[in-house]
Formats: C-alpha cells, structure tokens, sequence
C-alpha cells in the first residue's frame, strides 16, 4: 500500500507541476510587456502553488471526523457562498462564478464539489440499508439539486460534474436502478431547460456540430484548438514554441491548455499526460476498492468520480468529442480554486488511506 501511496502522490505532484510550467510557458507569451510582466505572472502562480500546498498539508493531517461532523455548517457555508456571487461575484467572459479576495479570485462552485462528496459519504452511510426506499433518497437530492441548480445558472459544466458524480454515488449506495433512471430523466430535462434559458448554449451546440462553418466566429475556439494538436503532429513543435498561443487560442492556459500541449509535445506528450492522469485514476480505484470503512469508501470513491468525470470532460472539449464547456483540466489548468480543491480532494484520499498507520 505504501508504495501505491508513493506513486499516487508522485504522479499529483508531477501533474501539478508540470501545469505550472505550462501556465507559466504560456501566459509569458500572451502579456503586453513580458520583460515587466514575468515576476507578476510569477507570483500569482507562487500564491496558488503555496495555498494549494497548504490545502493538501492540511486535507492530510485533519481528522476527518471533524470534517465529516461538521458538513451541516459546511452546506449552509457554501450555498450562501453561491447565492453571494449572484450579488458580489466579479463577472469574468460574461459570468459571475468568481469572488475577488484581491490576492486571488474564488470559485464557490468549486469548493462545493468536495462539500457535496463529504455530504452524500455521510448520507449513503448513515442510510445504507433505506436508500431502496423512494423517502431515503428525496431529501439527499433534493438538497443535492438545490446546490446543482444555483450552481448551474452561471456554470453548467461544473453543475453537471457534481451532479453526475452524486448520481453515481448514490446509486453505489443502494439507490435502486429505477429511481437513477426516472433522476437521470428528470436531469436531462433541467438540462435542456437551462441550455434554452441561455442562447449562447444552443449556439455552442450548433457549433459543436460544425466549429469550421462558423471558423471565423462562434467556432473559433474550437478550431484553434483542433489546429494546435494537428500541428502538434506526433512528437509537437518543441517546448515554448507553440504559435496558437500567442493570442490564437482563448483561454490557452485555462480550459483549453492540453491543446498547447498537443502543440508543443505532439501525440507522444499527449499520451504521456494522458497516460498519467489514467494510472491516477487507476490508483485511485485501487484505493477506493481497498476500503473497508463505509465512509472512506464513499469519500474515495466521490473524489475519484469528481476529479475523473472532469477530466474527461476537459479532454472531450478540447479534442471537439464534446461541447464546448468551461470545465478545468484538474492539476495542470491555470486556476486558483481549482488546484486548491484538487489538492484537498487528494490531501482528504490519501489521509483516509493511511489514517490507520495514524491511528485514527
């Protein structure tokens, strides 16, 4: 188990690190004066290093028991930290989703994935044996959707990835195949109502559908995307030498960074990150199975789930499998929020893996 917990915390480390060299790798280029930009591009990447590292130090170390104890304040804390985007939420590309701290920007919806897998962990555990009964399983996602729905008014990716991942919690948990079918039914109809709600969805949509028609509006993203991996061709252009990011491709360092990755290490580079994230996941299937405790296997199996279906995602919209949806590639996306909550959310895994050793 050790030598998994090693490899497991080896290739986050990795992963995280190589994300900084390649947010760094591209922002350098796509500022105004880099010779006077670098030390700020610099120490914003060294804040959310440090607060990340800070996060996993303390996911480790912290009782879990205190966590899982407290999940009631921690549910109120974080949908009133939603619904306060709504009134002092900084709009960035059209949205409210950020808090500004001034040091850095905050993303609630982010902090909510992990609130939501410590909640339902508790729930599936504390109601194990009545999650067969219709009664069991209003209340959890009810709340569940109530949290999903706020969240998906600004940002429907992450709405689906926590949604997602809670339906199949769930249904690990004893929820019965039919009422996962009539919720699933029930989702994909919210779903459809939110896309109507926003014109530009059914526009991306479209889009996807086609992104060389509209090449020179709507599917520009999408294209420069497709653009930067084909010229990556198998072995890419070389570190730094990628051309769609110097102002070609929106949100290069963000969203659509593992296109500059294609670009500039080719399908080999790919398949070798891609390869990483695979035997994370495997690890961390490895983890979720060896668990004995209820609540561990829960939490695991969430965190696991959460992190997988949004890489995925990531992976889908920048290769044009899926519409595009601003969703993180988790570790490796520039992004305060989403490193900090990646980090806690395998702080908290590998804490439960080894707690035994600590005696808890």
């Amino acid at each position: 188990m050790s030598q998994a917990v090693r490899s497991y915390f080896g290739l986050f480390f990795l992963l995280v690190l190589f994300g900084m060299v390649m947010v760094f790798n591209i922002k350098v280029f796509v500022v105004d004066r880099p010779d006077a930009q670098v030390f700020s591009i610099f120490r914003s990447q060294a804040v959310n290093l440090i607060i990340a590292a800070i996060a996993f130090i303390a996911a480790y170390l912290v009782n879990v028991d205190i966590i899982r104890g407290s999940i009631k304040y921690l549910l109120l804390f974080i949908i009133l930290l939603l619904l306060a985007t709504f009134v002092i939420g900084t709009e960035v590309n059209g949205a409210k989703r950020w808090i500004n701290l001034h040091f850095m920007m905050v993303q609630p919806s982010e902090f909510a994935k992990l609130v939501v897998i410590f909640y339902l962990a508790g729930v599936i555990c504390n109601k194990r044996d009545r999650l067969g009964l219709l009664k069991e399983v209003i209340y959890p996602f009810s709340l569940v959707s109530a949290i999903v729905l706020v969240i998906a008014v600004e940002d429907l990716g992450t709405a689906l990835i926590i949604f997602a991942t809670s339906l199949v919690l769930m249904l690990m948990g004893g929820m019965r195949v039919k009422y996962f079918a009539v919720l699933l039914s029930f989702a994909l109809l919210v779903v459809t109502v939110l896309i109507l709600m926003k014109p530009y969805r059914i526009e991306r949509l479209r889009v996807w559908q086609d992104p060389w028609k509209y090449k020179q509006a709507q599917g520009y993203q999408q294209v420069q995307s497709e653009v930067a991996l084909g010229r990556g061709g198998m072995t890419g252009v070389g570190f730094g030498n990628s051309q769609r990011k110097l102002r070609y491709l929106p949100e290069a360092s963000t969203d659509f960074i593992f296109a500059i990755i294609g670009e500039e290490f080719g399908f080999v580079g790919s398949a070798a990150v891609i390869g990483a994230f695979l035997a994370f996941f495997l690890l961390g299937g490895y983890f979720v199975l060896s668990r004995y405790d209820p609540f561990s296997f829960y939490l695991t199996a969430g965190i696991v789930l959460m992190l997988g279906i949004q890489a995925a995602i990531n992976l889908g919209v920048v290769t044009s499998t899926l519409p595009n949806k601003g969703v993180p590639l988790p570790f490796i996306s520039y992004g305060g929020s989403s490193l900090i909550v990646s980090s806690l959310m395998v702080g908290f895994l590998l804490n439960v893996v080894v707690s035994e050793g600590r005696g808890y």
